[in-house]
């Protein structure tokens, strides 16, 4: 299980932001949060993360985000104190935790895998931000035709709800494709410009910008392709169940 730690020179910030993260992942992926110096001041302190990281005491291995390059320092003596397999990375402190934290929910995932994610977050705001050079399972990968043979099944659909696919329809669309083992590909049809994107990637369907009212086309090649098309669809149709 990988933990995600968040660490700001401010109190307040640190908490927001793991607020922001756990409503993405609802207790599945353990998150804590350090900010600030014990006087309330700011700063960061190197006790104040030392007992966050006694949070993640389920996590085998930790992803920390900093908001500053000086908090790094105090980061890396906590952690290194902990005798925890870590890696501080450079991400978006806000974006990169709540692609983290989704990423981390899934079951297979590798530490080297959630902080390449976190890096590539400003990608949903159309902004280049180059990944390392281990990448999550799915991103980046050249889109190969499936074989003649192959199991596939297509759907077109409009996204009625409010708010179309951004963050928490993207995470719960995002989570019923990882339910199946087949290749899913979904383009925003109303937004040509934008390439298609991985169903399985929660950057990739935060890129395609999908806004309400538009339409997407959801493509399926292999193993249960069917089974994973309607169950999108459903998804889709029942408005990612907002109300």
């Amino acid at each position: 299980m990988i933990g995600i730690l968040i660490i700001s020179h401010s109190a307040a910030i640190a908490r927001g932001v793991k607020e922001l993260a756990e409503q993405m992942v609802h207790g599945r992926v353990p998150i804590a949060a350090a900010g600030g110096t014990h006087d309330g001041q700011l700063g960061t302190s190197i006790d104040l993360i030392s007992s966050a990281l006694d949070e993640l005491h389920d996590a085998e291995a930790v992803l920390t985000l900093v908001d500053m390059g000086s908090a790094v320092m105090s980061a890396e003596m906590a952690l290194e104190l902990s005798g925890r397999n870590f890696l501080i990375t450079g991400a978006p402190l806000v974006e990169g935790a709540l692609v983290a934290a989704v990423e981390a929910m899934r079951p297979d995932a590798t530490l080297e895998q959630v902080a390449a994610v976190a890096v590539r977050a400003l990608e949903g705001k159309g902004l280049a931000h180059a990944p390392p050079g281990v990448v999550a399972p799915g991103e980046g990968e050249p889109v190969v035709p499936p074989p003649a043979a192959a199991s596939t099944a297509e759907v077109t659909l409009t996204v009625t709800n409010k708010v179309g696919l951004h963050m928490r329809p993207a995470k719960e669309f995002v989570q019923t494709a990882m339910r199946f083992p087949c290749t899913l590909r979904v383009r925003n049809l109303d937004r040509p410009e934008r390439p298609d994107g991985n169903a399985k990637s929660m950057i990739d369907v935060m890129k395609i910008g999908v806004s309400s009212g538009q339409r997407i086309q959801i493509q399926a090649s292999g193993d249960e392709s069917t089974a994973a098309i309607e169950a999108l669809t459903r998804l889709v149709i029942n408005n990612f169940g907002e109300h």
